[in-house]
């Protein structure tokens, strides 16, 4: 693909780092993925760094704690979901991500009128010390079981706990490369890409969505080539001239 963009750019110059804070990748998954996540990515020739810190970007330079900076023009950065707690909320009971600490009936602590569910909620307990994981399946059963929960104080019933029931953990790391957590079933590979590639599709609304998608996919898989673009420039490419010849080289910090 880039080399049909950017014909002008010498592809064995382009240096991809991808830096962690944490000691492994994909946190929340097994080891297996872990590890097979990792193993895809150095495959694909991504230099991975594990346990790094970044201190800071001026545009030129990343700057790494107690690491040798790299210079570069292009960083994407990559984070988790913060929660925005708001103003006049007891910040004594705001835990890791912005969350709100609330009980297993979704009442943020502290209050007795006030529901947090989501993003910025974390039901902490012994079999969650850290809250629930913030992925779209915690949020959706949050979100009925407060309902039932609002049914139920309405007509005077007792309150349910909330018991989450994790479908399995899925990410893909490049073409025909991703790893799949389901319950104790571990596997990486091709399989699990198709895996996550059908379970995505199979969530979107509407058929008509679910057969637009399922062509695009088609065709990039096949083409190697994305239908959408971004235009930043006119170019016209000139077959007669190497372009590759006329880029500077460029010097990396180590």
């Amino acid at each position: 693909v880039i080399p049909n963009d950017y014909p002008e750019m010498d592809v064995s110059k382009v240096n991809i780092y991808l830096i962690e804070n944490s000691p492994e990748l994909l946190g929340p998954m097994s080891p297996q993925a872990q590890q097979k996540s990792k193993e895809f990515l150095i495959k694909m020739g991504v230099q991975v760094m594990n346990d790094t810190r970044v201190l800071g970007y001026d545009g030129h330079t990343l700057s790494l704690q107690d690491k040798a900076p790299i210079l570069s023009s292009t960083v994407i950065w990559s984070a988790g979901v913060k929660g925005v707690v708001l103003p006049g909320l007891d910040q004594a009971e705001v835990v890791r991500g912005g969350r709100l600490k609330t009980d297993t009936q979704n009442l943020v602590v502290g209050y007795q009128n006030i529901y947090a569910i989501g993003d910025v909620a974390a039901i902490i307990d012994e079999a969650t010390p850290n809250g629930h994981p913030g992925v779209a399946p915690a949020a959706i059963q949050q979100g009925h079981h407060l309902a039932k929960n609002l049914i139920n104080i309405k007509e005077n019933k007792p309150l349910e706990k909330f018991k989450y029931f994790d479908k399995g953990s899925m990410a893909t790391v490049g073409r025909n490369k991703a790893v799949v957590d389901i319950g104790k079933i571990r596997f990486q590979g091709v399989f699990a890409w198709f895996t996550w590639m059908f379970v995505h599709l199979m969530t979107l609304v509407g058929f008509r969505n679910k057969i637009i998608v399922f062509v695009n996919w088609v065709w990039s898989y096949f083409s190697y080539d994305r239908g959408t673009r971004l235009i930043i420039r006119t170019f016209a490419k000139d077959r007669s001239v190497d372009y590759r010849a006329e880029v500077p080289s460029v010097k990396e910090v180590h």
